[in-house]
């Protein structure tokens, strides 16, 4: 087959308000057992890998029905260096830098420049790149819809995607691991298994490492598809519907290392009281996910389209959208806590500010972890695993999509933010730019990133779903 070299193994400016008080989410909750968003906001296969291709660079709360773990059900089946960064106290840890020249194969990308001390490259060419996930050995996923979400953005493949590099020879490939998934955004591992979202479903599929392609016939539905009714039939899951609710289709994902598992749910909505001063609409939530369960985690959100869990603390954030173009409304960064907790939305922007600050019921609001400037927009994050020097050694490195009301998509990037030594959590302090697009430039490359991924071995990975691509950056090796 013809095989290409890998341009390497494998981001705006921003201000920011920080404010810190939530706590880590600790223990384990319901986990599944046997069985699109944008500027705010198929059939399995198997058989002979002859679809592989080289990578080119062109281009509500409800029961848990049995409490059956998803473990048991397993066993069954930039530009230059950016901003001063001299506010930044590096991390304490001497840490264990990266033990391989990633830097040394591919060419810098034209117009992208990484920080000094860092390298970039063009990992891989994929149609709306959305969210990624790293699996168990190595191997990148990433989540690629077909349809149009809420910035226009559309002509994926409707397929999760896996880049790898089997011979270790340098070369990277693509293949299609999955089908017929048009509206797929959320991707995760736990437990064995492959997670995504789909819609109004939630579905999984059994993997083991290495693996390239769903096999036939295993994939298992989460949320969604025929249930019992209780009375010897059997109806719709309505859990389904409960995804749904609030017209959004992009939910995230995320998974603890004890396997707690969470899915979101963001909500088209409006300040609007009814009879008796009786909110009426809804609001978006974080579930916890359980087999054919959701149970409310956190609630009182616009939009919080992606997830993630740290790589070894029982510690889980998600990202919310404020509300476009309203007066006191901020993104935020906040930490799933283990008891429910409310956020605001749709009547309070935040904490004792939104359309019923003055009656003070905003002021029992629970505060964010981090407050991100109104339209730049923070998708998916992750945080550094130690490989690479301070000061962003240990940070939480955030992709932001940019604003789709501002020329050049205005406060687009990664930016990365210093973390808490003693819990992983946002310290409270600016934001420090780390990687600029490429917007307005005679050539462009990274336009609006999606994702962000680390892996262990001091890559880290960016998704943009705009120019359609993944990116690689890691610290420029030294013997």
């Amino acid at each position: 087959m013809l095989r290409l070299p890998l341009f390497a193994r494998g981001l705006t400016s921003l201000t920011a308000l920080l404010s810190l008080t939530a706590a880590a989410c600790s223990g384990p909750g319901p986990r599944p057992d046997a069985g699109a968003d944008g500027a705010n906001d198929g059939a399995a296969d198997s058989g002979a890998r002859d679809d592989v291709t080289p990578s080119t660079d062109a281009r509500a709360d409800a029961a848990d029905r049995d409490g059956q773990s998803v473990e048991d059900a397993g066993d069954s089946g930039a530009a230059g260096d950016g901003a001063s960064r001299d506010d930044v106290t590096p991390s304490d840890s001497a840490g264990t830098p990266v033990d391989r020249d990633f830097c040394a194969t591919g060419a810098a990308v034209p117009g992208l420049t990484a920080p000094p001390g860092f390298c970039v490259r063009k990992y891989s060419d994929v149609r709306v790149a959305r969210v990624m996930a790293l699996a168990p050995n190595g191997d990148l996923f990433v989540a690629a819809p077909t349809n149009a979400n809420a910035t226009g953005i559309s002509g994926g493949p409707g397929s999760i995607v896996v880049l790898h590099d089997d011979e270790g020879d340098g070369v990277i490939e693509e293949t299609v691991f999955t089908t017929g998934v048009a509206n797929v955004h959320g991707i995760v591992f736990s437990g064995g298994f492959l997670y995504w979202t789909n819609d109004r479903l939630v579905e999984r599929t059994p993997y083991v490492a290495g693996q390239r392609r769903e096999t036939a016939g295993a994939r298992q539905l989460v949320i969604g598809g025929p249930v019992p009714d209780g009375m010897g039939g059997m109806i719709e899951d309505p859990l389904a519907a409960q995804l749904q609710r609030g017209g959004r289709q992009t939910h995230g994902l995320a998974a603890s290392p004890s396997g707690r598992m969470f899915v979101t749910r963001g909500e088209y909505s409006s300040c609007v009281l009814g009879p008796g001063g009786v909110q009426a609409v809804g609001t978006g939530e974080v579930y916890n996910l359980g087999m054919h369960s959701l149970t409310r985690a956190i609630h009182g959100f616009r939009n919080p389209m992606y997830a993630r869990c740290h790589f070894s603390r029982e510690l889980c954030m998600v990202a919310e959208l404020g509300e476009d173009q309203t007066t006191g409304a901020v993104e935020k960064l906040l930490v799933i806590p283990s008891a429910p907790q409310w956020y605001g939305y749709p009547c309070c922007h935040r904490r004792g500010v939104g359309p019923q600050a003055a009656s003070g019921s905003c002021n029992d609001v629970q505060q964010e972890a981090v407050s991100i400037n109104l339209g730049d927009t923070p998708f998916g994050f992750d945080w550094e695993r130690g490989r690479w020097p301070a000061p962003y050694r240990d940070g939480v490195f955030v992709a932001l999509h940019g604003s789709f009301y501002t020329g050049n998509f205005g406060g687009s990037g990664v930016v990365f933010l210093p973390t808490d030594p003693a819990t992983g959590i946002p310290r409270q302090q600016a934001p420090i730019p780390f990687l600029a697009t490429t917007n307005g430039q005679p050539t462009r490359s990274l336009q609006r990133p999606t994702d962000v991924v680390f892996a262990p071995d001091g890559r880290m990975f960016v998704s943009d779903d705009y120019g359609g691509g993944v990116y690689m950056v890691a610290p420029i090796f030294t013997r």
